[in-house]
């Protein structure tokens, strides 16, 4: 019976360590490029709806 760890299993257990908290960065950045664009979609969205309302044609 092994008490203890092994250099190898504390590397492993540091590797997964750190790889799970570059993964949580990586969602929450991902997550706020989504609601970033969802906000901008529904600017978007406002601005038609008011043109539509207004009958005033958008300036290109």
């Amino acid at each position: 019976m092994r008490i203890g760890y092994t250099h190898a299993d504390v590397y492993d257990r540091e590797s997964d360590y750190w790889q799970d908290i570059e993964d949580a960065e990586n969602a929450q950045i991902e997550a706020q490029k989504n609601l970033s664009k969802g906000a901008t979609n529904d600017k978007q969205i406002q601005k038609i709806n008011q043109n539509q309302i207004t009958g005033i044609l958008p300036q290109e």
